[in-house]
């Protein structure tokens, strides 16, 4: 039982030429119900012709298996990571800390002195040369390092070292 796709598909197309006669008048078709109405005809003839065809098995794609079928992909799923604990090093070696400019004992000692007497400390260090800041009375790294320099020439950095002996050098220069 085949069917010749050539004689259904004229068949189909002489049926459906017909139609638009009969529904109306051709003078009063325009031009793109002309083309609705052969596109629709075109459809109809080529949506008979596959089913038969696909009836017939006669298409080559029509039952045919894809040739490359993917795997079947299990989901993926996040899984965190254990943590691992290292054993933290028993000892570690203190990181050296620069003292600050006012944790001094110079600093202590220019400190326990009145505002006149710091200010006659800075007045005395600007005259011989050391300092060459404002004269506030505060004790900040320009008189630091001014007071730092008067001992260093004048010899008696070893007194910086304590608060008694810092008193020792700011005394010699209030006076």
């Amino acid at each position: 039982m085949t069917i010749d796709i050539r004689k259904t598909a004229l068949a189909t197309l002489a049926a459906l030429s017909l139609v638009p006669a009969s529904v109306a008048p051709a003078h009063a078709l325009g031009k793109k119900d002309r083309a609705f109405i052969a596109g629709a005809a075109t459809a109809a003839v080529a949506g008979v012709v596959i089913n038969q065809m696909r009836n017939n098995g006669q298409l080559p794609f029509g039952n045919a298996q894809p040739r490359y079928a993917a795997p079947p992909v299990a989901p993926q799923y996040y899984v965190q990571p254990r943590a691992t604990y290292a054993a933290a090093p028993a000892y570690q070696q203190p990181r050296y800390v620069a003292p600050s400019v006012h944790s001094t004992p110079a600093a202590q000692a220019f400190r326990e002195l009145s505002p006149q007497m710091r200010r006659e400390v800075q007045i005395s260090l600007a005259r011989y040369g050391y300092y060459s800041g404002a004269i506030d009375g505060a004790w900040g790294p320009g008189t630091s390092r001014a007071v730092e320099a008067y001992a260093r020439d004048s010899g008696t950095t070893g007194q910086l070292g304590s608060v008694a002996g810092a008193y020792g050098i700011l005394g010699g220069l209030t006076g």
